[in-house]
């Protein structure tokens, strides 16, 4: 119960600090995805074909939350915030089964105050249920195998599928989970018997889960698939002979590129698409094995790292809407907190008690990490081993204590030594080209593009104008503040900043129909048709047909008496 207080009065104090920030209430990238799937399954009862992009699981939970509260985003991160409490006492439940209650409690609090872990709670991600999956599979496998009866088995096979279709990364340790759990242990005619029962007890459960989920993906994509549709792409990703450049790839006009490339190429459908990006990453592990292993031990270093590798959020910038998170999560130098300080604990208690420290532990600490680095790594993904962990990093610090109190100084500045080690290893490496990207200017950016959507023009102008102050050269500002300022007819000032956006960006094809619409209201007509005759070559060779439609309305010659050329619309405006 202690534990439980500690981690929910945390969150709610983070919740309370964070509210206040533009960014809280706005989400963007993922959160959007997932929000906007979510409201559509709470309000029409369909699921669309984009819901099966990532895993089903965390927006069919968000809908759910959805449909309770009348469509409150406060209420979901409440409710997420009461699972990660929960989860935070599930880690004290196999601190103390493992070890003793002392274990349970130290902990517990270590995933209460765990800074990552309150961020993520209360952010619309999966990334919290994630981490209760992580605990919870872990004690439902020690629970299956001790039961005498192979009931608890269907619930470690449901557990695991919700698992699985949350994030498809826990698939190979509950494969090997489960191979464990009924696996014969001794000799005996009841004991194959036992074993057959909680396999097909186990599949059941999984499949009670996977098949259904299976079955509304194929009514909504063709696809009898329960895995995220995500996945060859994010393989893609992670694993060419670019994958500095992949990598970084940013949402918007980049990310939209890169999705969009099957198509240009003569892709026919989406699955198809899949295939295509399958069929890379498998061509460059065949042509290019050294290089793919190279990227295995390169992403292996960058999971140890203590510092919390942004995604599409940077921890460090959110950091400035919370003076606890301030508190929780930090980084000096090339060394972060609290990562850097957990590996290091984890390792000693590892070290420590190795002989007590469970196999299907063991499995999901060594299964889980690696499943993160075969795709690529950030601290978002990083985050569900932190439950696990908390129990040996709880045991090497109270063995440290233990050795401190009980004045055996060798043994005790041994074990700190060592300690002290694996933290400025995990810190060495770096930085990393994800750490190297202004993220506080993005998301000024893109908050601002969303706000610039919902017609909050004035916080919309605020956050554009806080990005360009952070980094006046930054292009997506200036083309949305471009767009900003042709909504008002500003043209000279919306065309000011479309030339600056070109500048960062001069191959953009919709820059140069922005501004060229822009030219043809400022009555510049020569120069205007100019950049949108460049923008149709560029629409034209990127199979953009929706774009392409608007150049050639725009192109046709104008009926007599027709008005002005159009301001840019909605459809020219790509999503982040």
């Amino acid at each position: 119960m202690l534990v439980f207080a500690v981690a929910l009065a945390v969150r709610l104090v983070y919740l309370a600090e964070a509210s206040g920030d533009a960014s809280f209430g706005v989400p963007v990238v993922d959160s959007q995805s997932y929000d906007q799937h979510a409201r559509l399954l709470a309000a029409e009862g369909t699921f669309s074909g984009r819901f099966f992009w990532q895993g089903f699981f965390y927006p069919f939970f968000l809908a759910g939350a959805y449909l309770v509260s009348g469509g409150s985003m406060l209420f979901a991160r409440l409710v997420q915030i009461a699972l990660g409490s929960l989860m935070c006492a599930f880690v004290y439940a196999l601190g103390a089964k493992l070890f003793d209650r002392r274990a349970g409690v130290a902990a517990g609090l270590i995933a209460a105050l765990y800074g990552p872990l309150v961020f993520y709670d209360a952010e619309i991600l999966d990334t919290g249920l994630s981490a209760i999956w992580a605990v919870a599979l872990v004690l439902l496998v020690l629970r299956a195998r001790e039961a005498k009866s192979a009931w608890p088995s269907l619930l470690f096979g449901v557990a695991g599928a919700l698992a699985v279709v949350t994030r498809a990364t826990f698939l190979p340790f509950f494969v090997a989970a489960a191979i464990w759990l009924v696996r014969v242990r001794r000799p005996g005619r009841a004991a194959p018997a036992r074993a057959g029962a909680k396999a097909a007890l186990l599949a059941a459960g999984f499949l009670a889960v996977a098949l259904p989920v299976a079955s509304i993906a194929y009514r909504a994509t063709g696809d009898f698939n329960f895995l995220a549709q995500s996945g060859p792409i994010n393989l893609h990703i992670g694993n060419n002979p670019d994958r500095n450049e992949t990598i970084m790839i940013r949402p918007g006009a980049e990310w939209r590129e890169l999705t969009r490339m099957p198509t240009v190429q003569g892709s026919p459908s989406e699955a198809e698409d899949r295939r295509v990006f399958l069929r890379r990453f498998l061509d460059y592990v065949k042509s290019e094995p050294r290089s793919y292993v190279s990227g295995l031990a390169e992403k292996a270093v960058e999971f140890a790292s203590s510092r919390e590798l942004p995604r599409n959020e940077d921890m460090y910038v959110a950091r400035d809407r919370s003076r606890l998170l301030s508190i929780l999560v930090w980084k000096a130098g090339r060394f972060g907190f609290p990562f850097g300080l957990l590996l290091p604990l984890a390792a000693a208690g590892i070290a420590l008690s190795r002989r007590r420290f469970p196999a299907p532990a063991c499995l999901f600490l060594a299964l889980y990490p690696a499943s993160v680095i075969a795709v690529f790594v950030s601290g978002r993904y990083r985050i569900p081993v932190v439950p696990v962990l908390a129990v040996p990093a709880a045991v090497g610090l109270l063995g440290l204590v233990d050795l401190a109190r009980n004045r055996l100084w060798p043994r005790a500045a041994a074990l700190a030594g060592s300690m002290a080690v694996i933290a400025v290893a995990s810190s060495a490496a770096g930085p990393f080209v994800v750490e190297r990207y202004d993220y506080r200017a993005e998301m000024h950016t893109i908050v601002g593009f969303e706000l610039m959507k919902r017609n909050r023009t004035r916080e919309a102008f605020d956050e554009l104008s806080a990005a360009l102050r952070v980094h006046p050269g930054w292009g997506d500002a200036h083309k949305y503040l471009g767009l900003l300022m042709s909504g008002e007819r500003r043209h000279a000032e919306a065309a000011a900043h479309f030339e600056k956006a070109l500048e960062r960006d001069p191959d953009s094809y919709l820059l140069r129909y922005y501004l060229g619409m822009t030219l043809l209201n400022l009555g510049r007509r020569v120069e205007g048709l100019g950049e949108i005759e460049t923008a149709r070559r560029g629409a034209a060779e990127a199979k953009e047909e929706e774009l392409l439609r608007q150049i050639d309305r725009v192109l046709a010659p104008p009926p007599p008496g027709a008005p002005p050329a159009a301001i840019p619309g909605e459809p020219g405006r790509e999503s982040s």
